[in-house]
């Protein structure tokens, strides 16, 4: 991994990819420049990257939430009416 400075500023790691040539073709025409298509194609995986962490981080969440609804089945007194419970939620 190599890292390059960017305006004095931002850090960024550079990897190699490697894409289908006919899938670049198709794509090029669509870009002023070389420059343009690099630039298009870094924001679009950037895109795709804080996607999949905020997804990782929702079921997380999920988790922890099923974790705790858990517990708290757990420790419900010993004649507790779970569907009478439910009955009353779904009647809200």
């Amino acid at each position: 991994m190599q890292l390059v400075r960017i305006k004095e500023t931002r850090l960024m790691c550079t990897y190699n990819l490697s894409i289908n040539d006919s899938v670049m073709e198709s794509i090029r025409p669509a870009f002023a420049s070389e420059e343009a298509l690099s630039r298009w194609m870094q924001e679009q995986m950037e895109q795709l990257m804080l996607q999949y962490v905020a997804d990782l981080k929702a079921k997380e969440r999920r988790k922890v939430s099923l974790s705790s609804r858990l517990r708290g089945i757990a420790s419900a007194p010993k004649d507790f009416d779970y569907k009478q419970e439910l009955a009353n939620r779904n009647d809200l």
